[in-house]
C-alpha cells in the first residue's frame, strides 16, 4: 500500500440518528445535543408547501418548559395564546368549567401555531452544536424514527400499523371573533 496515497476519511459515527424533521424530531435532536451526544438529524429542512398551514397545538406546561429549555418556544406573541379557562358543554345538558387560577397555574395550556413553532425549532437546530443535518441516515448507535404517519422508514421496514375509525366527528376551525375570547377555550360535545 502506498503511504502517500490519499485516503478517504472514515464515515462519522453518530450516537443517535433522528429520522424526521417535524416538531418531535427537532425537539429530540436539540435535547440530545444538550447532553453532548453527536446527533444526525435526517430529513428535509424545507417547510411545508405554499398552502397556508392553519394547524395549532394545545401544549401543556411540561411541553412549554421543554421547548423553552431548547430555545424552541416561539417568542412571537401572535403565535402563542394562553388558555386561562375552559368551558365545556354537551347536547344532553352537561356543562363543565375550570380556571387556571383554581390550581394556581399560569395557564391551563397554550395554543401554539405550528408554523411558528417549526420555524423556531429549525432556527434553534441551526445554532446548536452537535447536530448535523443529513439527507440520508448514517451509521449510529441508535436510530429514532420521528417521521409521523407517512413514515418512509416505517414503510421501508415493512412495519404496518392499524387504523381503526370510530363513529365520531370533529370540527376544528380558526376563527376571527369580533369580541375578544378572554383566553377561554370553549368546546361543545354532541
Amino acid at each position: 500500500m502506498d503511504a502517500n496515497a490519499p485516503t478517504s476519511p472514515a464515515p462519522r459515527r453518530y450516537d443517535v440518528a433522528v429520522r424526521g424533521t417535524g416538531i418531535v424530531g427537532l425537539t429530540l435532536a436539540l435535547l440530545l445535543a444538550r447532553e453532548r451526544l453527536r446527533v444526525a438529524l435526517v430529513g428535509s429542512s424545507a417547510l411545508a408547501g405554499d398552502a397556508p398551514d392553519v394547524r395549532a397545538y394545545a401544549l401543556n406546561r411540561a411541553a412549554r418548559d421543554t421547548l423553552a429549555a431548547v430555545r424552541g418556544w416561539p417568542e412571537d406573541g401572535a403565535a402563542v395564546t394562553p388558555v386561562s379557562a375552559m368551558r365545556v358543554w354537551g347536547d344532553d345538558g352537561g356543562a363543565l368549567g375550570f380556571e387556571a387560577t383554581d390550581s394556581g397555574a399560569e395557564a391551563l395550556a397554550w395554543i401554539v401555531d405550528v408554523p411558528a413553532l417549526e420555524r423556531r425549532l429549525r432556527d434553534a437546530v441551526g445554532f446548536a452544536a452537535g447536530i448535523d443535518r443529513l439527507d440520508s441516515a448514517p451509521p449510529a448507535s441508535l436510530t429514532v424514527v420521528c417521521e409521523g404517519r407517512r413514515s418512509a422508514t416505517r414503510a421501508a421496514l415493512g412495519i404496518d400499523f392499524d387504523v381503526r375509525p370510530y363513529p365520531h366527528h370533529a370540527l376544528a376551525a380558526r376563527l376571527r371573533a369580533e369580541l375578544p375570547h378572554g383566553g377561554v377555550a370553549r368546546q361543545w360535545f354532541a
